[in-house]
């Protein structure tokens, strides 16, 4: 026969209850009375997580309150405890909607130890009976715990961890996926084991008995029952042993019913002494039915009697319960309606601001066309300037090639003169003499205030800004510069200044020290940039 369902016991993660002791006191800046209150109000939330789950949750309630003066971390913890101790008071979609604001925390403070959220979420929805949304959260905790794993970011909650195998066993038994269910159970027995895990190793047995049960095998199901009740006895685990009795109690029902009677004896006495009435009222109604069987009608009255008060109990606290997530529903309600009306001022607000941004778009197109004109204007005048300066440009450059020429022809004619006045009488020397001086003047003088003139004219601009930068500069430093910015070479410069080419390699060499100007530096490239 199928073990009820209510001897299968679902395990939640306990990572809240570890990491409670580490979040105390992690406050910021407050006033130390407010301080006390959270940490009194952290403390007590995770003391009372299982053992109350209701006082529990009025401790988070009135820690909640603060929520805007605590750290990100002690909310997380808040949200993981809300989690845990609503599914311990079965208000599983309030378990949800903490569960859901845990998680978007936990990704931004600790993404890696984000699948123990996972595991109690499907918890919530394996309470709710939402199988399909169970599995899918309990797989993502197995897929982040291997994760954690693979990096080494498991730290210290290791056995905590595993447990998502015993939640998804739990699954595939109610889906009666018996195989797997024992796959995942020895790969859950060998973590224990290796663990050291007392309390999983028994779970593990727990839950293997009852798949070898619903599989019908029963000697395979007793053979573990019977390890883990020797395990539970041994190391004094009395919840667990409960369950374990029940469950050897309900296979022995048909075939040993002497045997029966004394597991489910036990497990109704454990169930009383721990408060565990769930295993309480299912041993309870089997020890009625087989005192029944055999006549011992006081036994079984008597039983049938905590029957019925524990089934009124049972419908109480689900009434209870019900009216609970009818509140919870209707405050979601509210909180709906609050945020519809939030949403709706601000949509108010964005039709407001569209209205009022239309003329405002207008006046910023028009705008944005009439400096693009602007800017086109510019763009047109400024390449009428280039093309006026291009042309100067090449008149310049036109004229400096005239100004050599001119100066070729009268060093020829300076030279030619020069070879004639050796060869004629000694009275016409004097005059040969004199006329070769005023062509070596003339020459000079012509090439040097023809060539200023042309350039002024060129690139006055050039000029200003040279003695604005430097005031200092004489007039043939000026003119080099102006030789150097149309890249004219050495002996171009010595062709229209008639002068030796070491003399303007020297003049350079001055120029560069007055500027203050590194040898490795063009000259030409530093004034293209006036």
């Amino acid at each position: 026969m199928l073990v009820p369902k209510s001897a299968i016991k679902i395990i939640f993660f306990y990572i809240l209850l570890i990491t409670c002791n580490g979040v105390v006191g992690q406050t910021g800046v407050q006033k130390p009375g407010v301080k006390a209150s959270i940490n009194a109000l952290l403390k007590n939330a995770g003391k009372f997580n299982f053992s109350d789950p209701a006082k529990s949750l009025s401790y988070i309630n009135e820690a909640l309150k603060y929520k805007n003066d605590i750290s990100d971390k002690q909310l997380l913890y808040l949200y993981k405890i809300a989690t845990v101790a609503c599914i311990n008071h079965q208000a599983n979609l309030l378990a949800i909607d903490y569960g859901y604001k845990a998680l978007a925390l936990q990704k931004k403070i600790d993404p890696s130890q984000m699948h123990f959220i996972y595991n109690n979420i499907g918890c919530a929805y394996m309470q709710l009976k939402d199988i399909e949304k169970s599995r899918k959260f309990l797989n993502k905790s197995l897929e982040g715990l291997k994760q954690s794993i693979a990096k080494g970011t498991l730290k210290e909650k290791e056995v905590e961890a595993y447990l998502v195998y015993s939640n998804l066993i739990v699954i595939e038994m109610e889906d009666e996926n018996y195989t797997r269910a024992l796959q995942m159970l020895y790969i859950y027995n060998k973590q224990s084991v290796r663990l050291k895990d007392t309390s999983g190793i028994i779970i593990t047995y727990q839950n293997l008995a009852s798949v070898y049960n619903s599989l019908k095998q029963p000697d395979s199901s007793k053979f573990y029952s019977d390890k883990g009740i020797a395990l539970a006895i041994k190391s004094n685990r009395l919840p667990e042993l409960t369950y374990l009795y029940h469950n050897r109690g309900m296979n022995d029902t048909l075939a040993a019913k002497d045997s029966a009677i004394f597991y489910l004896e036990k497990s109704f006495a454990l169930g009383s002494k721990k408060h565990l009435n769930d295993a309480k009222l299912s041993s309870a109604k089997a020890l009625a039915n087989l005192y029944e069987q055999r006549d011992n009608y006081q036994r079984s009255n008597y039983l049938l009697h905590i029957v019925n008060s524990l089934s009124e109990q049972e419908l109480s606290q689900q009434n209870k319960k019900k009216i609970e997530l009818l509140e919870f529903e209707n405050n979601q309600k509210i909180k709906q309606q609050e945020a519809l009306i939030t949403a709706q001022k601000r949509e108010n607000v964005l039709t407001f601001s569209f209205i009022l941004l239309v003329p405002v778009s207008i006046i910023g197109f028009l705008m944005y066309r009439l400096q693009r004109i602007k800017t086109r204007q510019r763009k047109i005048e400024n390449e009428l300037l280039l093309q006026k300066m291009e042309g100067k440009n090449k008149e310049l450059t036109s004229n400096a090639i005239q100004i050599m020429q001119a100066s070729e022809i009268m060093d020829y004619t300076q030279k030619g003169l020069s070879q004639l006045k050796t060869v004629i009488d000694t009275p016409n020397n004097k005059m040969l003499t004199q006329i070769i001086s005023d062509l070596k003047k003339g020459n000079q003088s012509f090439n040097k205030k023809e060539f200023e003139k042309l350039f002024v004219e060129t690139d006055e601009e050039f000029y200003k800004k040279l003695l604005t930068r430097y005031p200092t500069l004489t007039k043939n430093e000026i003119r080099l510069c102006a030789f150097a910015k149309m890249n004219f070479s050495t002996k171009e410069i010595s062709a229209i200044t008639q002068q030796s080419s070491n003399s303007i390699l020297v003049a350079r060499s001055r120029l560069r020290k007055k500027l203050g100007m590194a040898d490795s530096v063009s000259l030409t490239v530093f004034f293209k940039s006036f």
